[in-house]
């Protein structure tokens, strides 16, 4: 039986805010966030994300949950994850941010599925690794991000075999924009993104009236 499956990125789409952003606000890094984004601007995105991820060692897992619980939803994405489950598909979060804060929102929104960056633990302590191994696919454009998210649904396309939705925002999401049998631009940060797009939109009411005449 074929399944359809809503792939929805998480910083900036399913949250308000990026999740990094919060976080090095929160312990005092926000200074340096901005200075390795510029002087790693050319860079690939995993190296960007190895970065910053040294930079929150130390930090305890629960100290991280308390300031990612913080970050409000973007309005109107709990009822269009209900719209979608209403309707049979597999939902999915994927982000190139980390799959332990990931899971807080899995049981938040009663997501069927998450994807992104496993991170080390020494007990409740980040050691500052990241165990995701870079696996990007390299699309035209690709800024190579450790999370490929082309990878994931082309995993999930193949196990469900129905169509895919996309939902994204910023260029981490180009290359699942490309795949999904239907693309849609949540507010989309640059011209890139748009134009992957089946349809651009500036809240989550409007994708829903939009798949309500395709699915």
């Amino acid at each position: 039986m074929k399944t359809d499956c809503a792939l929805i990125d998480m910083d900036g789409t399913v949250l308000s805010k990026r999740s990094i952003d919060v976080l090095c606000e929160s312990f005092g890094f926000a200074s340096r966030l901005k200075q390795l984004d510029f002087e790693l601007s050319e860079a690939p995105r995993y190296v960007v994300t190895e970065k910053i991820v040294k930079l929150l060692a130390g930090k305890k897992k629960s100290d991280l949950v308390r300031a990612f619980d913080s970050i409000p939803l973007n309005e109107g994405v709990d009822q269009f994850i209900s719209f979608l489950k209403d309707r049979g598909a597999v939902v999915a979060v994927a982000t190139d941010s980390y799959e332990f804060l990931a899971d807080r929102l899995k049981e938040r929104l009663h997501l069927d599925l998450v994807y992104g960056n496993k991170l080390q633990f020494d007990s409740d302590s980040l050691t500052g690794k990241i165990l995701t191994a870079p696996s990007c696919l390299k699309i035209p454009q690709c800024k190579q991000h450790s999370v490929c998210k082309l990878r994931f649904l082309k995993s999930l396309q193949g196990a469900l075999e129905g169509r895919i939705i996309a939902v994204g925002d910023s260029d981490s999401d180009l290359c699942m924009l490309e795949g999904a049998d239907i693309a849609i631009a949540y507010r989309p940060k640059n011209e890139r993104i748009s134009q992957k797009a089946d349809i651009i939109v500036q809240d989550f009411k409007e994708a829903i009236t939009y798949l309500q005449k395709r699915l």
